[in-house]
Parts: structure tokens; C-alpha cells; sequence
């Protein structure tokens, strides 16, 4: 499924800046690390939200959004 890393913003967890899209059947879960090396740069990221939409043609994407470490 398609998958976009987003960075949240360290204070109000909001959605900032899109990272990277990838396609993954992994299973992503709070708290996650992973390094994401995106055209602005290699960047580590602890996953604090995970957000799934299941469109009405049955095709899933999911966003994540992780803090900076």
C-alpha cells in the first residue's frame, strides 16, 4: 500500500512537511524508528501517528507522521 512519511511538529503533533511516499505491506505501529532519506536529506523519525484511509474502490493508503530525532 502507498505509504507517506510526513514530519510532525514538535510541539502541536501536527502534519508538516512530506518526507517521502513508498510503497510497503509493512506493519507500522507507534513508536517505530526508521530513517527515511528523502531529497532534503537522510533524517530518523520515531512514528507517532499512524492514519489509514480505505478509499470506496478498496485501494488503502496510509500516512505516517513522526518526530525528528
Amino acid at each position: 500500500m502507498n505509504t507517506s512519511f510526513y514530519e510532525a511538529d514538535a510541539f502541536t503533533g501536527s502534519r508538516g512537511d512530506h518526507l517521502v511516499t513508498i510503497r510497503s505491506d509493512y506493519r507500522w505501529e507507534k513508536g517505530d524508528e526508521v530513517w527515511v532519506e528523502s531529497p532534503r536529506g537522510r533524517v530518523k523519525l520515531r512514528i507517532t501517528w499512524v492514519n489509514l484511509t480505505v478509499h470506496a474502490n478498496g485501494e488503502v493508503e496510509r500516512e505516517l507522521l513522526g518526530l525528528k530525532l
